[in-house]
Formats: C-alpha cells, structure tokens, sequence
C-alpha cells in the first residue's frame, strides 16, 4: 500500500475511534479528516470535501457523519 493510502486509511480509522470526542462538537455534520484532525465540517457533504481539497491540497481526505443515533433510533 502506498504511503497516501496508508494515511487516508489511518485517519479513517482515527475518526471512527474518537467518534465520542466528535460527537460533542460535530454532532450530526459531516467531518475531513487530515493528519488525526478535523479540517473541515458542515451539513452540506460535497462542500466539506471542497474546503478539504483545498486546505490540504489533496483529492482524497477521510470524510465521516459524526451520527448521533437519533436518525436510527429515534429522539432521545
């Protein structure tokens, strides 16, 4: 696996395992991930991967929904 592979996969992975953390910040908002942090965030997805584009410089950046669990659940 190339480098930017292996970076892509393990902030993917950092997202997914500080979820909580994310959660009490980004809750129900789509969140870039880059270097094990968020670079950018929003309701609107397509923006999110724009503004991440071009802060980092790259075509690909980890993008998460930080979801809540209402939308499976229900209102808490």
């Amino acid at each position: 696996m190339n480098k930017a592979m292996q970076e892509f996969w393990e902030d993917l992975r950092w997202g997914e395992n500080h979820h909580t953390q994310l959660l009490l910040r980004y809750k129900d908002l789509w969140v870039a991930i880059q270097d094990k942090e968020v670079v950018s965030f929003g309701s609107d997805l397509s923006r999110v991967k724009m503004e991440a584009r071009v802060k980092t410089g790259k075509e690909d950046v980890p993008v998460l929904f930080v979801e809540c669990g209402e939308h499976i659940y229900g209102q808490s």
